[in-house]
């Protein structure tokens, strides 16, 4: 659901609380992310076997052709539902779409290509909401805001699937060691504080996200900076005017 609220609050800094464009948004987003989720479980499989074994396809509780009718019910409500909010923003999810399903190779060959992959994929929510609004330079802004933090949450799920990864990927602990990943997780984490403050101002409401930034990267933990995104957004939504 953090996707949806991604375009509320991207539409919200395009000056629209709520629009039928933009609950079709929601909803693209909505599936948008059930295609990556589906199929990044599909893709890591063999993975999640070794490192996360009670997820749905290691434990049995669902069969890789189920993943994959997944993502394609899902690939096809994501389109639709983003041409219903603006017609090019159905053309933009086929790209997206065309993205996810090769993630697996970026990141497999390239590394830290795939954890940006993923720090713009789920940033685009905003840009959705924006879009849908008819305002997507607003959704660029909160795109670029957002896009460090995700990315240093995809660094500290490296350095937590070391063991999974290796022989598999190139990531950055695997390949610079986990001190540089560390370094680089930290030092994507301070952007996102730098541009949160500038954007938002040293108010009193700007600064919980930014303490659990400051937490997530200290102790390396990605359920944190995903909890730093959420007040942010909650934070950003209700500041507006």
């Amino acid at each position: 659901m953090l996707a949806a609220a991604g375009v509320l609050v991207g539409a919200r800094g395009a000056g629209v609380a709520w629009s039928p464009s933009v609950l079709a948004a929601a909803i693209a987003a909505i599936s948008l992310g059930a295609v990556a989720n589906a199929f990044n479980d599909y893709d890591d499989r063999a993975i999640d076997a070794l490192i996360h074994p009670s997820r749905p396809l290691p434990s049995g509780s669902l069969t890789p052709n189920a993943a994959l009718g997944t993502v394609a019910i899902a690939a096809i409500g994501g389109v639709a539902f983003s041409a219903l909010a603006r017609p090019v923003l159905g053309v933009v999810s086929i790209g997206v779409i065309a993205v996810m399903l090769l993630y697996g190779r970026i990141k497999a060959q390239w590394g830290v290509a795939g954890n940006t992959t993923v720090a713009v994929l789920g940033s685009m929510p905003f840009l959705y909401g924006a879009w849908a609004a008819g305002k997507p330079e607003a959704g660029i802004v909160l795109l670029g805001i957002a896009a460090p933090l995700h990315f240093a949450r995809e660094i500290a799920k490296d350095i937590d699937d070391i063991d999974g990864d290796r022989g598999r990927r190139r990531t950055l602990p695997l390949v610079a060691g986990v001190g540089v990943a560390r370094a680089t997780e930290i030092a994507v984490t301070a952007i996102f504080i730098v541009a949160w403050i500038s954007f938002l101002g040293a108010r009193w409401i700007a600064w919980p996200a930014v303490l659990l930034a400051v937490a997530a990267a200290y102790w390396g933990m990605p359920a944190i900076y995903k909890a730093a995104m959420a007040v942010a957004m909650v934070a950003y939504y209700v500041s507006r005017p």
